[in-house]
């Protein structure tokens, strides 16, 4: 009986929602995945469409708080402050004061986590509210823990209302310019064109093609600039017969 009485007082005095650890917002590799395309998508967009917000992930952020009061650190999936901000040092806790209320945030469900994501009551959503971020975006892409992959809520008269998807289906960010949309799997971003921006490993590989197609386009101008040199010469010597024989020979094969 004692036990049981000193478990059901621990359970009394455990904060709710839990403070977010390093262990408890880790997730599975799929998971990491899934966050890291929708900050890899959003750096992408800042860059694009020269933003003045900036993109932070499991970050320490500290000035929300509870239903009780208690002063609230939560380590955000994905969240937009802002202004542009330096990347933090090692286990340096930010804060609003800082950086200015979240613009948006981003949260991937996990076991350890989606109780507390999805409460508007009493959870992360209701703090999320209070402090004022403007934009909540929660993914669960295995359809676990919600009926839907992607709830949406904007924030309106200090509560939480449903953030509709266009007809398109993406979901328009009005703090940030850019769009959301799920494929399935990752809730990709949409520049302020409406384009959709690559994975990250895709615009690795893009950049990486992109960057092979330089240099061999840059071989080609070079050799290029070489048969115009011999050309030049051969021209002033009055040796047009070679100039013929250069010019077939440099002549692309059927």
């Amino acid at each position: 009986m004692q036990q049981l009485q000193i478990e059901a007082e621990l359970r009394e005095w455990t904060p709710w929602p839990p403070n977010d650890t390093e262990e408890s917002v880790a997730g599975s590799e799929i998971h990491q995945r899934v966050i890291d395309v929708s900050r890899g998508g959003l750096d992408m967009a800042a860059l694009v469409d020269e933003a003045t917000w900036h993109v932070q992930s499991r970050i320490p952020l500290a000035g929300f708080s509870r239903p009780d009061g208690s002063p609230y650190t939560m380590l955000p999936d994905v969240f937009v402050h802002p202004f542009p901000y330096p990347h933090p040092g090692i286990g340096k806790t930010l804060t609003i004061a800082e950086l200015g209320v979240p613009l948006l945030v981003i949260e991937v469900l996990s076991d350890t986590t989606f109780k507390h994501d999805l409460d508007e009551r009493r959870g992360k959503a209701w703090s999320y509210g209070e402090a004022g971020v403007s934009e909540y975006l929660i993914v669960d892409y295995g359809l676990q823990y919600m009926p839907e992959h992607v709830k949406a809520l904007r924030l309106r008269d200090d509560r939480w209302v449903p953030w509709l998807p266009s007809p398109e289906g993406r979901w328009e960010s009005l703090a940030l310019g850019v769009s959301f949309s799920f494929d399935g799997l990752y809730l990709r971003v949409h520049d302020r064109a409406g384009n959709l921006l690559p994975r990250p490993y895709e615009a690795h590989a893009l950049q990486r093609k992109q960057e092979m197609n330089l240099r061999e386009r840059e071989g080609e101008l070079r050799e290029r600039d070489a048969l115009l040199e011999r050309i030049r010469a051969l021209t002033l010597a009055g040796d047009f017969d070679a100039v013929r024989r250069l010019l077939e020979s440099s002549e692309p094969r059927p």
